[in-house]
């Protein structure tokens, strides 16, 4: 798969997962200064019988559309998993997800800042939940 896929394009076209309603447990921001990619994401955490787990994530901000797109799946595919397994995530899961997408080095941040940025809402949402303070 190449970064000019047309699912990647697809994704950065029409996101599933981009737009914040509804209340979250857990925000983050970040950026990328080689490229002036900036994204907020949220996690919206859910009381299961196994512990916590990601109800829902969303992002926004201003990427190029491999890091939106990538933000995109990352948010939607780490919906129900638990906060364990979510906070375990890579870029390399993102770019599994592509179907074995290989970016070099100048791109890999494209990949990198979704992640980043995810796991410190879902860090931040697992804090206030452990405070009490689930929404």
């Amino acid at each position: 798969m190449r970064i000019d896929d047309e699912r990647i394009a697809e994704r950065y076209r029409r996101p599933r997962c981009k737009g914040f309603e509804g209340a979250y447990d857990g925000a983050a921001t970040g950026e990328n200064p080689f490229c002036g990619d900036a994204l907020e994401v949220r996690v919206a955490l859910e009381r299961r019988a196994g512990g916590l787990a990601v109800a829902r994530a969303s992002f926004d901000g201003y990427a190029c559309s491999l890091c939106s797109a990538s933000a995109d799946v990352l948010m939607e595919r780490a919906a129900g998993m638990s906060t364990e397994e979510a906070a375990g995530l890579t870029g390399g899961d993102v770019l599994r997800w592509w179907g074995g997408l290989e970016v070099g080095r100048t791109r890999k941040g494209c990949v990198e800042l979704p992640v980043s940025v995810f796991k410190g809402a879902l860090a931040s949402a697992v804090e206030r939940a452990r405070a009490g303070l689930l929404q």
